[in-house]
């Protein structure tokens, strides 16, 4: 009797001794970075936009805590591939909050209210677009290469291919209130954009979304609407698209208000399902077409055979760490900027 309750006993031991450390795991697990980490953190900066030149070079918008007219602004710099981030004050008549795009390591483009260029990495900025911003904000851009660049409003996609001198609308809807956002060109040539919107009801879990997607096979200078599969011959509208990334001509993906992730092996014009329960929150970058990253804000998530399977790579849900924009290099390497004011890197 007394074997069989000191190996119950033990039993009971071991269980408790394994629970208590499940519990300390669970605890732990709070935050999961894998190869994610910070390596910039300053809590009197927003940290608005980043992007890349190449593997070395980077750039980041940040605006002073609080906002005062005019806009003391601060850029952010990196030699380094982001190990290492030089500051440098510059002061604008808006605030930059729509994209920063290097153009090469000196020049860099600037969205907001207006378009701004920079030749000197920042220190002093130049209004490129005065006579087209006089009133209404802008919403979505894309530079594809250091003098053509694409700028939308309200119903408008602009596109200037002389560094801003000129501009020339080259898509209109009327009435407006089409929001263009989302820009993807896998080359110089083609490319392509998503507009939608979300219409919110009274009761939970019955929002209804509709979207759709713009083509360019002319470098931005006309666009047509694409009428697609599954829901052209089902009747009904896309969905709104949280996320749109084309990686070659023919190879893009959709992330959907809906939770579902899309394919396409021909330019658009067919859509399959890939994933079913896909909560990006507008935050995804496919490296090729098997390896990918999307995010839900809290949470990194990778795949690597083309959207099928997705694992954690990064976790931390202490309120204010949700990540708010993010951007990767050619090679992979990502990097992210949170709403507590860190960028976080990672080495892929």
């Amino acid at each position: 009797m007394r074997n069989t309750y000191q190996i119950f006993i033990n039993i009971f031991s071991g269980i408790l001794v394994i629970s208590l450390l499940s519990a300390c795991n669970k605890k732990d697990d709070s935050i999961i970075q894998n190869s994610w980490h910070t390596v910039y953190q300053n809590n009197d900066l927003d940290l608005f936009s980043i992007k890349f030149l190449n593997n070395n070079n980077g750039y980041v918008f940040g605006g002073l805590i609080p906002y005062t007219r005019p806009y003391w602004q601060l850029i952010l710099t990196t030699t380094d591939g982001g190990n290492h981030w030089i500051t440098d004050t510059c002061k604008l008549s808006a605030r930059i909050y729509g994209g920063i795009y290097p153009l090469n390591k000196e020049n860099i483009l600037g969205i907001g209210d207006h378009a701004y260029k920079s030749s000197n990495i920042g220190k002093t900025w130049t209004d490129v677009s005065p006579q087209l911003f006089s009133s209404a904000r802008t919403f979505g851009s894309f530079a594809i290469d250091s003098i053509t660049w694409i700028v939308t409003q309200s119903g408008l996609i602009h596109r200037t291919s002389n560094a801003g001198q000129t501009w020339q609308t080259v898509y209109s809807v009327s009435p407006s209130g089409d929001i263009f956002e989302n820009f993807t060109f896998p080359s110089s040539i083609v490319g392509y954009a998503s507009s939608g919107g979300v219409t919110l009801n009274s009761s939970p879990g019955y929002n209804e979304s509709s979207g759709y997607i713009l083509k360019t096979v002319d470098g931005g200078q006309s666009w047509a609407k694409l009428n697609p599969e599954p829901w052209k011959s089902n009747g009904t509208t896309m969905p709104y698209i949280n996320a749109l990334q084309f990686i070659t001509d023919q190879i893009g993906f959709i992330a959907t208000y809906d939770s579902k992730l899309y394919k396409t092996l021909d330019g658009g014009s067919n859509w399959l399902l890939v994933h079913n329960n896909h909560n990006s929150n507008g935050l995804e970058h496919f490296i090729s077409e098997k390896i990918g990253y999307y995010s839900d804000g809290t949470t990194v998530y990778i795949t690597k055979d083309g959207g099928k399977t997705w694992k954690v790579d990064y976790y931390n849900d202490v309120h204010g760490s949700d990540i708010l924009y993010w951007t990767f290099s050619e090679t992979g390497q990502g990097y992210a900027l949170t709403r507590d004011h860190r960028i976080i890197k990672n080495i892929y």
